[in-house]
């Protein structure tokens, strides 16, 4: 618009294009919007994100080779409010991630489950049950290395329609991109297509459902709600876009359950059966197995994998196996010449969440597990952590070590 002022300023030679002009944009515009409602009505669109500047391709057979990792819930009780204010009021939660960047930013792209709304100052910041965390708490996600968070969850709701809407808000704002809550229902339609150095990946996410608040019923677009007609309708438009990988991130379980239930089952096969090729959960809170899958015929991937929960990443819960979490890399390879994609590896790198005895330094440090096998741990962690340590160290081995290598296909049932 600036552009055309400035040139209309230019000279009166002009001036009697004005009308033309003015009419043939106008009709221009009203062309326009026809088709954007013509297009929500009919299909789907997409929002596409570039991640990590594309490199060259490399190889004789012209392939390239992205990652991919994932963690679990982040999730902000009252502690981790209470230690990360400083004495002027504000927030620093950045502490909290300070050990654990390096391996977080190493991906290409890496996902979590944001846990928490983000409702404002206007109202107390708290925990469970409703969960309202400082802005400052996206800031230090973003500052981490994690580029996209899933929002669709059992406490997506807790603080109201508008506190999910600011949450939307404050998360593009902060530089995330995000998936699951939604300003409107163009916004909800519109699949995500992450561009990562040329291979193309669509992401989904719901949940089963909340803690009872939900939106009204004309905006049941803010939410995804799963069900198996929108699962199912949502990755057929998600395999439209010609992504290369469809991918389903689901609320789903049972909490502090080490193993997938059946309702678990049911939603893994919505999807599956509409051609994802790749399912990760959340919401246990503990990790559960991973499982290799032939995918549908319709799927690009031949081996699929779904990753029933990757527990907790941050949190305040400290007991047993809610402590520990994990990084989970998948590497995927596409062969431009053919259009083939396959799964290469799949990588998994223990955490755990330090909790320190001495308030006078952060708390709610995630640090790598393996630390356990040093001769001396930092000296901001107490003395005897080092055996709980170990303990989640070896628990998440047990529960991860399967995936060492690849087994053979199969599909869960």
């Amino acid at each position: 618009m600036s552009t055309l002022t400035g040139k209309i300023s230019i000279t009166t030679k002009i001036h009697w294009r004005i009308p033309f002009v003015f009419y043939g944009i106008t009709s221009l515009m009203l062309l326009c919007f026809f088709l954007v409602k013509l297009d929500e009505r009919n299909s789907a669109t997409s929002l596409s994100s570039v991640f990590r500047a594309p490199s060259s391709i490399v190889g004789e057979d012209s392939t390239v080779v992205i990652t991919m990792s994932f963690i679990g819930d982040l999730m902000c009780h009252v502690p981790q409010i209470d230690n990360a204010r400083k004495p002027d009021g504000s927030f620093d939660f950045n502490p909290s991630f300070k050990e654990i960047t390096q391996y977080l930013s190493a991906a290409d792209v890496t996902m979590g489950n944001l846990e928490c709304t983000f409702a404002g100052s206007g109202r107390p910041y708290q925990g469970y049950p409703a969960f309202n965390a400082p802005d400052a708490y996206l800031w230090a996600i973003k500052n981490s290395g994690i580029d996209f968070v899933c929002t669709a969850n059992n406490h997506s709701m807790d603080t109201g329609e508008e506190g999910l809407l600011r949450t939307v808000k404050k998360v593009r704002e902060a530089g995330l991109q995000s998936t699951g809550t939604f300003l409107s229902q163009r916004d909800r339609d519109s699949i995500r297509v992450l561009d990562i150095k040329g291979v193309k990946v669509a992401v989904l996410n719901y949940t089963y459902g909340t803690n009872g608040a939900y939106p009204d019923s004309s905006r049941k677009y803010m939410l995804n709600v799963a069900d198996s007609a929108l699962v199912h309708n949502d990755v057929l438009h998600a395999r439209a876009t010609n992504a290369d990988v469809v991918l389903v991130f689901y609320h789903w379980g049972i909490e502090n359950k080490q193993e997938p239930v059946a309702k678990q089952g049911s939603m893994f096969h919505w999807a599956a059966d509409a051609g994802a090729d790749l399912v990760i959960g959340a919401h246990p809170h503990v990790l559960e197995p991973l499982t290799y899958f032939k995918t549908a015929s319709n799927a690009r991937l031949d081996t699929g994998i779904v990753a029933w929960s990757l527990g907790n990443f941050l949190s305040n819960q400290y007991w047993r196996y809610t402590d520990a979490g994990v990084i989970l890399t998948l590497s995927l390879k596409k062969n431009f010449t053919t259009g083939k994609i396959s799964l290469e590896q799949t990588q998994y790198f223990p955490t755990m969440v330090n909790r320190s005895n001495d308030n006078s330094i952060q708390q709610h440090v995630v640090i790598p597990a393996q630390w356990c096998e040093l001769d001396s741990l930092p000296a901001w962690i107490n003395a005897g952590y080092q055996t709980k340590l170990c303990e989640g160290f070896s628990d998440t081995k047990v529960m991860m070590v399967k995936n060492s290598a690849k087994p053979a296909l199969k599909s869960y049932k």
